[in-house]
C-alpha cells in the first residue's frame, strides 16, 4: 500500500523515498481518476488498487471524515426591518 501510495514521488536519496506520506499522497491513494476506454470508447473512472483500504483506514481515524461540510448560512437581509 505504501509503494503504491508514494508511486509519483520524486525523491533523491533513500530517506526521502521512506519518508512519510503527506496528506495530498493520501488523497490521491483514494481518488479515482478519468480514464479514457478505447474499448468501449467511453469515459471511466479508475481507482487504485488499495482504495478500499486507505478508506477504512482513515474511517477509523474519524468516521465523520467524508461527510460533507454544512453550508454557512448568512442572511444578506432580515425582512421583518423592511415591514
Amino acid at each position: 500500500m505504501f509503494n503504491d501510495a508514494i508511486k509519483g514521488r520524486g525523491y533523491v536519496n533513500e530517506a526521502q523515498r521512506m519518508a512519510p506520506l503527506t496528506h495530498e499522497e493520501i488523497a490521491t491513494a483514494v481518488r479515482g481518476r478519468h480514464a479514457w476506454n478505447t474499448k468501449t470508447k467511453e469515459w471511466e473512472i479508475k481507482y487504485r488498487p488499495y482504495k478500499n483500504e486507505w478508506i477504512v483506514l482513515l474511517l477509523t481515524i474519524n468516521p465523520r471524515i467524508f461527510a460533507m461540510p454544512m453550508a454557512r448560512v448568512i442572511p444578506t437581509k432580515i425582512e421583518a426591518q423592511y415591514e
